[in-house]
């Protein structure tokens, strides 16, 4: 018996009816490799290896104090490779405070707490540079006291000038005078997991006349 040779509308239904087969394990197949992945990337643990992350996507820590937050060495292409597991670690928060104080005839106000540093507290007062009666020119008086139990490390700047560094001494004060208008930086270290930086600025307002005060501000990074 001779076959006959397959009509050219039933060698396209043929062809038609294998790709669609064909295209449904495709479509299989492209579905089990991307379980998982988002936007067709995989993820791992916020813990992982630089190798193991290369490429996929890095979950926030689940817990504990860098919940919800990227390890440090992920964002950081400056790491030393011993350093690798501790700057991991480094989480970052931050407080502001801002204060205007009318300064005092003759005379320096009482200090008032700015921001609590935790290892110490930042505390500013006004004080006049004027002697003559009726007539302000305020500077801003900004000290650092030391509560954290233990020494810490401490250095500060203002403006461009040259830094001061010392340790500091448990109940230790540390002040200096801001005139005019100016920046300061601080930076104190507890041993051996906590460092405070502190960016802040003051100005003096109503120079000369009978209304002079200090306005200063400042905001604390904790780094831990």
């Amino acid at each position: 018996m001779k076959l006959k040779r397959p009509s050219p509308a039933m060698t396209v239904a043929v062809i038609a009816l294998v790709m669609s087969m064909t295209g449904g394990a495709i479509a299989a197949v492209n579905f089990a490799e991307n379980a998982g992945k988002v936007d067709g990337y995989h993820a791992v643990k916020a813990g992982s290896g630089e190798k193991k992350r290369a490429g996929k996507l890095v979950a926030t820590y689940p817990g504990g104090k860098a919940r919800g937050k990227l390890p440090f060495r992920v964002l950081s292409g400056a790491a030393s490779k011993g350093s690798v597991d501790r700057l991991s670690e480094i989480v970052a928060r931050g407080r502001n405070g801002a204060l205007l104080i009318p300064v005092t005839d003759n005379a320096t106000t009482a200090a008032q707490t700015l921001i609590n540093l935790e290892l110490g507290n930042l505390q500013v007062a006004c004080t006049d540079q004027q002697d003559q009666p009726g007539t302000e020119n305020a500077a801003t008086r900004v000290s650092v006291t030391n509560h954290s139990g233990g020494a810490i490390n401490f250095t500060r700047e203002v403006g461009n000038g040259a830094p001061t560094i010392a340790t500091l001494e448990n109940g230790i004060v540390e002040t200096f005078t801001v005139g005019q208008e100016n920046t300061f930086r601080l930076q104190l270290q507890g041993a051996p997991d906590k460092t405070v930086l502190v960016e802040g600025a003051a100005r003096q307002t109503g120079q000369g006349t009978a209304d002079s005060a200090c306005a200063v501000w400042a905001t604390a990074i904790f780094v831990e």
